[in-house]
Protein backbone atom coordinates (compact mmCIF):
# COMPACT_ATOMS: atom_id res chain seq x y z
CA UNK A 1 0.00 0.00 0.00
CA UNK A 2 1.61 3.49 -0.83
CA UNK A 3 1.99 6.35 1.61
CA UNK A 4 -0.38 9.20 0.36
CA UNK A 5 1.36 12.13 -0.62
CA UNK A 6 0.97 15.02 1.36
CA UNK A 7 -0.15 18.97 -0.08
CA UNK A 8 -0.50 22.07 1.57
CA UNK A 9 -3.34 22.56 -0.33
CA UNK A 10 -5.73 20.70 -2.52
CA UNK A 11 -4.61 20.39 -6.44
CA UNK A 12 -0.94 21.83 -5.43
CA UNK A 13 1.60 19.94 -7.23
CA UNK A 14 5.11 19.27 -5.88
CA UNK A 15 6.90 22.21 -4.54
CA UNK A 16 10.39 23.62 -6.24
CA UNK A 17 12.30 26.33 -5.27
CA UNK A 18 14.95 27.65 -8.19
CA UNK A 19 14.66 31.13 -8.81
CA UNK A 20 14.13 34.88 -7.16
CA UNK A 21 11.29 36.94 -8.49
CA UNK A 22 9.84 39.63 -7.49
CA UNK A 23 6.47 40.00 -6.16
CA UNK A 24 4.07 40.85 -9.19
CA UNK A 25 2.90 43.79 -9.66
CA UNK A 26 1.70 44.69 -6.16
CA UNK A 27 2.97 47.02 -3.76
CA UNK A 28 6.97 46.26 -2.31
CA UNK A 29 7.55 43.77 -4.85
CA UNK A 30 11.27 44.39 -6.29
CA UNK A 31 11.66 47.06 -3.55
CA UNK A 32 11.36 43.61 -1.32
CA UNK A 33 13.27 41.70 -3.70
CA UNK A 34 16.17 43.60 -3.59
CA UNK A 35 15.79 43.76 -0.16
CA UNK A 36 16.32 40.09 0.76
CA UNK A 37 18.92 40.40 -1.61
CA UNK A 38 20.72 43.20 0.13
CA UNK A 39 20.59 40.90 3.34
CA UNK A 40 22.24 37.91 1.82
CA UNK A 41 25.37 40.56 -0.16
CA UNK A 42 25.94 42.10 3.40
CA UNK A 43 26.33 38.32 5.23
CA UNK A 44 30.35 38.82 4.65
CA UNK A 45 30.37 41.92 7.32
CA UNK A 46 27.16 40.78 8.94
CA UNK A 47 28.81 40.35 12.76
CA UNK A 48 29.95 44.42 12.38
CA UNK A 49 28.18 46.79 14.73
CA UNK A 50 26.08 49.07 13.84
CA UNK A 51 26.48 52.59 15.53
CA UNK A 52 23.78 53.55 17.62
CA UNK A 53 21.51 50.71 16.44
CA UNK A 54 23.11 48.35 19.31
CA UNK A 55 22.69 45.04 16.66
CA UNK A 56 24.59 43.80 14.16
CA UNK A 57 25.05 44.26 10.13
CA UNK A 58 22.70 41.19 9.39
CA UNK A 59 19.77 42.46 11.77
CA UNK A 60 20.28 45.70 10.50
CA UNK A 61 19.64 44.84 7.18
CA UNK A 62 16.98 41.82 8.00
CA UNK A 63 14.54 45.37 9.49
CA UNK A 64 14.10 46.39 5.71
CA UNK A 65 12.32 43.72 4.24
CA UNK A 66 10.87 43.18 7.67
CA UNK A 67 9.06 46.19 7.84
CA UNK A 68 8.09 45.84 4.16
CA UNK A 69 6.36 42.78 4.75
CA UNK A 70 4.71 44.44 7.39
CA UNK A 71 3.21 46.98 5.33
CA UNK A 72 1.98 44.62 3.26
CA UNK A 73 0.13 42.55 6.27
CA UNK A 74 -1.13 45.61 7.26
CA UNK A 75 -2.63 46.83 4.23
CA UNK A 76 -4.07 42.82 3.89
CA UNK A 77 -2.20 42.76 0.43
CA UNK A 78 -1.12 38.86 2.29
CA UNK A 79 -1.99 36.44 3.88
CA UNK A 80 0.50 34.22 6.65
CA UNK A 81 1.71 31.15 4.27
CA UNK A 82 0.26 27.74 5.37
CA UNK A 83 3.13 26.10 6.59
CA UNK A 84 4.46 24.52 9.63
CA UNK A 85 7.69 25.88 9.84
CA UNK A 86 6.03 29.36 10.04
CA UNK A 87 3.93 28.59 12.26
CA UNK A 88 6.41 27.52 15.03
CA UNK A 89 8.84 30.03 14.70
CA UNK A 90 5.67 32.63 14.79
CA UNK A 91 4.73 31.14 17.65
CA UNK A 92 8.06 30.31 19.58
CA UNK A 93 8.56 34.13 19.12
CA UNK A 94 5.55 34.52 20.65
CA UNK A 95 6.72 32.20 23.63
CA UNK A 96 10.53 34.07 23.45
CA UNK A 97 8.34 37.39 24.68
CA UNK A 98 6.49 35.50 27.63
CA UNK A 99 9.65 34.03 28.71
CA UNK A 100 11.86 37.04 28.87
CA UNK A 101 9.12 38.55 30.70
CA UNK A 102 9.77 35.91 33.05
CA UNK A 103 12.85 34.88 32.93
CA UNK A 104 15.72 35.84 35.24
CA UNK A 105 16.89 39.12 33.78
CA UNK A 106 14.50 40.54 31.58
CA UNK A 107 16.36 43.54 30.43
CA UNK A 108 19.34 41.05 28.85
CA UNK A 109 16.13 39.15 26.67
CA UNK A 110 15.48 42.37 24.96
CA UNK A 111 17.55 42.19 22.57
CA UNK A 112 17.02 38.66 21.41
CA UNK A 113 13.52 39.51 21.32
CA UNK A 114 14.10 42.19 19.30
CA UNK A 115 16.12 40.14 16.93
CA UNK A 116 13.42 37.24 16.84
CA UNK A 117 11.06 39.74 15.55
CA UNK A 118 13.59 40.75 12.71
CA UNK A 119 14.36 37.32 11.60
CA UNK A 120 10.81 36.02 11.56
CA UNK A 121 9.46 39.20 9.55
CA UNK A 122 12.68 38.60 7.15
CA UNK A 123 11.74 34.62 6.77
CA UNK A 124 8.24 36.02 5.72
CA UNK A 125 9.78 38.48 3.29
CA UNK A 126 11.47 35.69 1.83
CA UNK A 127 8.37 33.67 1.02
CA UNK A 128 6.57 36.51 -0.58
CA UNK A 129 9.39 37.91 -2.40
CA UNK A 130 10.61 34.65 -4.46
CA UNK A 131 8.85 32.19 -6.31
CA UNK A 132 10.15 30.33 -9.29
CA UNK A 133 10.82 31.65 -12.23
CA UNK A 134 12.88 34.70 -12.69
CA UNK A 135 16.24 36.31 -13.62
CA UNK A 136 17.86 36.22 -10.03
CA UNK A 137 18.80 33.12 -8.49
CA UNK A 138 18.76 33.26 -5.02
CA UNK A 139 20.65 30.45 -4.09
CA UNK A 140 23.64 31.21 -6.81
CA UNK A 141 23.67 34.48 -5.05
CA UNK A 142 23.81 32.76 -1.72
CA UNK A 143 26.78 29.86 -3.04
CA UNK A 144 28.73 33.27 -4.19
CA UNK A 145 28.38 35.19 -1.25
CA UNK A 146 28.99 32.23 0.93
CA UNK A 147 32.50 31.89 -1.49
CA UNK A 148 33.64 35.21 -0.49
CA UNK A 149 33.32 34.32 3.08
CA UNK A 150 35.07 31.29 2.88
CA UNK A 151 37.76 32.62 0.77
CA UNK A 152 38.19 35.58 3.51
CA UNK A 153 39.11 32.89 5.79
CA UNK A 154 41.38 31.41 3.59
CA UNK A 155 43.56 33.98 3.34
CA UNK A 156 43.57 34.19 6.95
CA UNK A 157 45.99 31.16 6.95
CA UNK A 158 48.80 31.50 8.77
CA UNK A 159 47.67 34.60 11.02
CA UNK A 160 46.93 32.37 13.89
CA UNK A 161 49.84 30.45 13.67
CA UNK A 162 50.46 26.87 12.42
CA UNK A 163 47.92 24.25 12.62
CA UNK A 164 49.26 22.11 15.71
CA UNK A 165 46.92 19.43 17.28
CA UNK A 166 47.03 18.96 20.89
CA UNK A 167 45.12 16.79 23.47
CA UNK A 168 44.95 13.84 21.01
CA UNK A 169 43.52 15.74 18.27
CA UNK A 170 40.73 17.04 20.90
CA UNK A 171 42.07 20.81 20.54
CA UNK A 172 43.84 22.22 17.73
CA UNK A 173 45.90 25.47 18.05
CA UNK A 174 45.80 27.83 14.57
CA UNK A 175 42.23 26.82 13.29
CA UNK A 176 40.71 29.04 10.58
CA UNK A 177 38.15 32.00 11.83
CA UNK A 178 37.82 34.58 8.82
CA UNK A 179 34.94 36.71 10.26
CA UNK A 180 33.57 34.81 12.59
CA UNK A 181 34.14 34.77 16.15
CA UNK A 182 35.66 31.33 16.05
CA UNK A 183 35.82 27.96 14.12
CA UNK A 184 33.10 26.14 14.39
CA UNK A 185 30.69 29.48 13.20
CA UNK A 186 33.10 28.85 9.94
CA UNK A 187 32.60 25.72 9.59
CA UNK A 188 28.85 25.58 9.62
CA UNK A 189 28.30 28.30 7.46
CA UNK A 190 30.39 26.31 4.95
CA UNK A 191 28.53 23.04 5.68
CA UNK A 192 25.67 24.13 5.09
CA UNK A 193 26.40 25.75 1.71
CA UNK A 194 27.88 22.69 0.66
CA UNK A 195 24.41 20.99 -0.77
CA UNK A 196 22.87 24.21 -2.12
CA UNK A 197 26.73 24.34 -4.04
CA UNK A 198 25.86 21.01 -5.52
CA UNK A 199 23.05 21.68 -6.90
CA UNK A 200 24.10 25.09 -8.13
CA UNK A 201 26.66 23.58 -10.23
CA UNK A 202 24.51 20.69 -11.50
CA UNK A 203 22.25 23.09 -12.75
CA UNK A 204 24.29 25.78 -13.80
CA UNK A 205 23.33 27.40 -17.34
CA UNK A 206 26.75 28.74 -19.16
CA UNK A 207 29.59 28.40 -18.69
CA UNK A 208 30.86 31.72 -17.12
CA UNK A 209 28.08 30.68 -13.74
CA UNK A 210 29.74 27.21 -13.78
CA UNK A 211 33.51 29.03 -13.32
CA UNK A 212 32.14 31.69 -10.37
CA UNK A 213 30.46 29.16 -9.01
CA UNK A 214 33.19 26.41 -9.20
CA UNK A 215 35.48 29.02 -7.78
CA UNK A 216 33.19 29.83 -4.46
CA UNK A 217 32.93 26.24 -3.91
CA UNK A 218 36.34 25.67 -4.37
CA UNK A 219 36.49 28.02 -1.35
CA UNK A 220 33.80 26.58 0.79
CA UNK A 221 35.40 23.16 0.62
CA UNK A 222 38.49 24.31 1.42
CA UNK A 223 37.18 26.24 4.56
CA UNK A 224 35.29 23.66 5.50
CA UNK A 225 37.85 21.58 5.95
CA UNK A 226 40.10 24.14 7.83
CA UNK A 227 38.13 25.18 9.79
CA UNK A 228 38.78 21.68 11.60
CA UNK A 229 35.35 21.58 12.97
CA UNK A 230 34.20 18.02 13.59
CA UNK A 231 30.30 18.97 13.99
CA UNK A 232 30.50 20.61 10.68
CA UNK A 233 32.34 18.25 8.72
CA UNK A 234 29.83 15.22 10.13
CA UNK A 235 27.14 17.81 9.41
CA UNK A 236 28.68 18.31 5.76
CA UNK A 237 28.25 14.57 4.94
CA UNK A 238 25.16 13.85 6.43
CA UNK A 239 23.95 16.41 3.95
CA UNK A 240 25.82 15.61 0.94
CA UNK A 241 24.75 11.98 1.81
CA UNK A 242 21.27 12.58 2.48
CA UNK A 243 21.24 14.90 -1.04
CA UNK A 244 22.47 12.35 -3.02
CA UNK A 245 19.84 9.52 -1.63
CA UNK A 246 16.93 12.18 -2.44
CA UNK A 247 18.25 13.63 -5.66
CA UNK A 248 19.57 11.21 -8.85
CA UNK A 249 20.56 13.91 -10.82
CA UNK A 250 23.42 14.79 -7.93
CA UNK A 251 25.18 11.56 -7.31
CA UNK A 252 27.64 11.38 -10.37
CA UNK A 253 28.62 15.02 -9.15
CA UNK A 254 28.43 13.83 -5.03
CA UNK A 255 30.12 10.20 -6.26
CA UNK A 256 33.52 12.18 -7.29
CA UNK A 257 33.66 14.59 -4.38
CA UNK A 258 32.97 11.59 -2.07
CA UNK A 259 35.48 9.94 -3.53
CA UNK A 260 38.35 12.61 -3.58
CA UNK A 261 37.22 12.79 0.59
CA UNK A 262 37.48 9.46 1.63
CA UNK A 263 40.85 9.29 -0.11
CA UNK A 264 41.93 12.47 1.93
CA UNK A 265 40.49 11.44 5.26
CA UNK A 266 42.37 7.62 4.50
CA UNK A 267 45.74 9.72 4.12
CA UNK A 268 45.11 11.68 6.93
CA UNK A 269 44.15 9.31 9.51
CA UNK A 270 47.53 6.84 8.90
CA UNK A 271 49.90 10.14 9.06
CA UNK A 272 50.97 11.17 12.43
CA UNK A 273 50.01 14.62 13.80
CA UNK A 274 53.07 16.13 13.48
CA UNK A 275 52.55 15.98 9.19
CA UNK A 276 51.19 19.86 8.04
CA UNK A 277 47.70 19.87 7.72
CA UNK A 278 46.68 16.63 6.41
CA UNK A 279 48.43 15.36 10.07
CA UNK A 280 46.24 17.44 11.79
CA UNK A 281 43.44 16.22 9.78
CA UNK A 282 44.08 13.05 10.91
CA UNK A 283 44.45 13.63 13.99
CA UNK A 284 41.65 15.63 14.21
CA UNK A 285 39.25 12.36 13.07
CA UNK A 286 41.23 9.98 15.72
CA UNK A 287 39.53 11.86 18.11
CA UNK A 288 36.50 11.51 17.60
CA UNK A 289 36.41 7.76 18.72
CA UNK A 290 37.24 9.34 22.07
CA UNK A 291 36.14 12.70 22.64
CA UNK A 292 37.31 12.02 26.46
CA UNK A 293 40.90 12.97 25.52
CA UNK A 294 40.89 16.67 26.17
CA UNK A 295 40.85 17.21 29.85
CA UNK A 296 39.98 21.05 29.23
CA UNK A 297 36.71 20.06 28.05
CA UNK A 298 33.87 21.88 30.52
CA UNK A 299 30.81 20.89 28.02
CA UNK A 300 29.47 17.91 30.84
CA UNK A 301 29.03 20.28 33.68
CA UNK A 302 27.60 22.95 31.03
CA UNK A 303 25.08 20.40 30.36
CA UNK A 304 24.18 19.12 33.59
CA UNK A 305 23.72 23.16 34.37
CA UNK A 306 21.38 23.37 31.31
CA UNK A 307 19.42 20.34 33.32
CA UNK A 308 19.52 22.25 36.00
CA UNK A 309 18.08 25.53 34.59
CA UNK A 310 15.55 23.47 32.96
CA UNK A 311 14.13 21.96 35.92
CA UNK A 312 13.68 24.93 38.08
CA UNK A 313 11.91 26.69 35.22
CA UNK A 314 10.84 23.89 33.22
CA UNK A 315 7.63 25.46 31.07
CA UNK A 316 9.43 29.17 29.47
CA UNK A 317 12.95 28.52 30.77
CA UNK A 318 14.85 31.10 32.32
CA UNK A 319 14.86 33.84 29.22
CA UNK A 320 16.39 34.25 25.89
CA UNK A 321 20.19 34.70 26.72
CA UNK A 322 19.25 34.25 30.27
CA UNK A 323 21.42 31.22 30.74
CA UNK A 324 24.54 33.23 31.21
CA UNK A 325 23.26 34.71 34.20
CA UNK A 326 21.24 31.59 35.88
CA UNK A 327 24.97 30.12 35.24
CA UNK A 328 26.36 32.87 37.49
CA UNK A 329 24.30 31.72 40.30
CA UNK A 330 25.45 30.29 43.17
CA UNK A 331 23.63 27.01 42.54
CA UNK A 332 25.47 26.80 39.72
CA UNK A 333 28.86 24.34 39.43
CA UNK A 334 30.07 26.31 36.82
CA UNK A 335 29.33 29.94 38.41
CA UNK A 336 33.12 30.90 38.41
CA UNK A 337 32.90 30.74 34.75
CA UNK A 338 29.77 30.41 33.45
CA UNK A 339 29.22 29.60 29.92
CA UNK A 340 27.65 31.69 27.20
CA UNK A 341 25.21 28.92 26.40
CA UNK A 342 24.82 24.85 26.68
CA UNK A 343 26.40 23.62 23.54
CA UNK A 344 23.64 22.09 22.09
CA UNK A 345 20.77 23.67 20.33
CA UNK A 346 17.96 21.49 22.60
CA UNK A 347 19.51 22.02 25.63
CA UNK A 348 19.48 25.98 24.28
CA UNK A 349 16.63 26.01 24.13
CA UNK A 350 15.05 24.07 26.63
CA UNK A 351 17.27 26.36 29.16
CA UNK A 352 16.21 29.52 27.37
CA UNK A 353 12.82 28.70 26.58
CA UNK A 354 11.66 25.65 28.66
CA UNK A 355 9.56 22.92 26.95
CA UNK A 356 6.72 24.94 25.54
CA UNK A 357 10.08 26.44 23.66
CA UNK A 358 11.10 23.58 22.35
CA UNK A 359 8.56 21.86 21.12
CA UNK A 360 7.43 24.79 19.34
CA UNK A 361 11.00 23.73 17.93
CA UNK A 362 9.93 20.50 17.11
CA UNK A 363 6.93 21.93 15.18
CA UNK A 364 9.68 23.71 13.04
CA UNK A 365 11.31 20.47 12.26
CA UNK A 366 8.03 18.82 11.57
CA UNK A 367 7.46 21.12 8.90
CA UNK A 368 10.66 20.86 7.43
CA UNK A 369 10.58 16.97 7.30
CA UNK A 370 6.61 16.85 5.68
CA UNK A 371 8.10 19.00 3.32
CA UNK A 372 11.12 16.83 2.80
CA UNK A 373 8.35 14.26 2.36
CA UNK A 374 6.32 15.28 -0.02
CA UNK A 375 9.15 15.85 -2.49
CA UNK A 376 10.76 11.95 -2.31
CA UNK A 377 7.43 11.18 -2.57
CA UNK A 378 7.09 13.29 -5.82
CA UNK A 379 9.92 11.51 -7.40
CA UNK A 380 13.12 13.13 -9.16
CA UNK A 381 12.14 15.09 -12.14
CA UNK A 382 14.54 16.50 -14.96
CA UNK A 383 17.30 18.93 -14.43
CA UNK A 384 17.10 22.31 -17.09
CA UNK A 385 19.45 24.98 -16.59
CA UNK A 386 17.16 28.34 -15.57
CA UNK A 387 14.15 25.98 -15.20
CA UNK A 388 12.24 24.79 -12.27
CA UNK A 389 13.92 21.74 -10.44
CA UNK A 390 12.88 19.84 -7.64
CA UNK A 391 16.53 19.88 -6.82
CA UNK A 392 17.09 22.69 -5.63
CA UNK A 393 14.19 22.43 -3.27
CA UNK A 394 15.61 19.53 -1.50
CA UNK A 395 19.17 21.21 -1.10
CA UNK A 396 17.39 23.91 1.03
CA UNK A 397 16.30 20.88 3.05
CA UNK A 398 19.55 19.39 3.25
CA UNK A 399 21.14 22.63 4.15
CA UNK A 400 19.02 22.55 7.27
CA UNK A 401 19.98 19.19 7.80
CA UNK A 402 23.33 19.93 8.24
CA UNK A 403 22.55 22.74 10.47
CA UNK A 404 20.63 20.53 13.10
CA UNK A 405 23.33 18.18 12.78
CA UNK A 406 26.15 20.20 14.02
CA UNK A 407 24.01 21.83 16.84
CA UNK A 408 24.08 18.57 18.65
CA UNK A 409 27.97 19.00 18.81
CA UNK A 410 27.66 22.83 19.34
CA UNK A 411 25.30 26.36 19.67
CA UNK A 412 26.85 28.38 16.91
CA UNK A 413 23.89 30.15 15.66
CA UNK A 414 23.97 33.40 17.76
CA UNK A 415 26.91 34.37 15.27
CA UNK A 416 25.11 37.27 13.07
CA UNK A 417 26.63 35.65 9.64
CA UNK A 418 25.13 32.46 10.72
CA UNK A 419 22.34 33.13 11.39
CA UNK A 420 21.93 35.58 8.72
CA UNK A 421 22.31 32.39 6.01
CA UNK A 422 20.05 29.96 8.70
CA UNK A 423 17.15 32.47 8.83
CA UNK A 424 17.63 32.84 4.75
CA UNK A 425 17.34 28.93 4.61
CA UNK A 426 14.17 28.63 6.75
CA UNK A 427 12.70 31.54 4.61
CA UNK A 428 13.23 29.58 1.76
CA UNK A 429 11.86 26.05 3.36
CA UNK A 430 8.84 27.78 4.23
CA UNK A 431 8.84 28.85 0.63
CA UNK A 432 8.90 24.85 -0.42
CA UNK A 433 6.82 23.70 2.48
CA UNK A 434 3.94 26.27 1.70
CA UNK A 435 3.65 27.09 -2.15
CA UNK A 436 2.89 25.18 -5.32
CA UNK A 437 5.09 25.78 -8.61
CA UNK A 438 4.45 24.40 -12.42
CA UNK A 439 5.59 21.63 -13.79
CA UNK A 440 9.08 21.77 -15.98
CA UNK A 441 7.62 22.27 -19.34
CA UNK A 442 4.60 24.28 -17.98
CA UNK A 443 3.85 27.51 -18.34
CA UNK A 444 4.44 29.40 -15.13
CA UNK A 445 0.69 29.82 -13.46
CA UNK A 446 -0.13 32.41 -10.76
CA UNK A 447 0.76 32.40 -7.22
CA UNK A 448 -1.91 32.78 -5.31
CA UNK A 449 -0.43 34.95 -2.69
CA UNK A 450 0.85 37.07 -5.34
CA UNK A 451 -2.10 38.57 -7.86
CA UNK A 452 -1.55 40.48 -10.41
CA UNK A 453 -3.62 43.65 -8.93
CA UNK A 454 -2.03 43.36 -5.79
CA UNK A 455 -5.40 42.14 -3.85
CA UNK A 456 -5.01 39.79 -1.47
CA UNK A 457 -6.06 36.52 -2.01
CA UNK A 458 -6.02 33.27 0.10
CA UNK A 459 -2.94 31.09 -0.17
Amino acid sequence: MSLPTLSPLPGYRAVVLDRARPLAGGVGGRPLALAVALVIVVLPFGDTAVPGAGLSLTYVAMAVPALLVLRLLVLDRIGLPPSLVFLGLALSVAGGVVSAATGVDPDRAVPSVVISLLTLGYGLAIVVAFRPGSEVDAIDLLVVVGGVVAAMALTSVGSAGALQAAEGGSVVLGRLTGPFAQPNELGIFCAALLPLTVVALVSAGSRRRTVVLGLAAACLVGAWAMSMSRGAWIGGVVALVGLAICEPATRRALAGVGATVLAAAAAAVVLPASTPVLGVVGARLRSLGDPTQNQYDDRPLIWAEAWRQASEHPWFGVGPSGFKVAAGQTASAISAEPADHPHDLALTILADRGVVGLALGLVVVAGCVLAARRQVLAGPGPVRPGGPSRVRSMAVLAALSAVAVHCVFDMPLRNPIVAGLVWTLLGMAMTVEARGAPDDGDAPRPVPNHPPTGERRPW
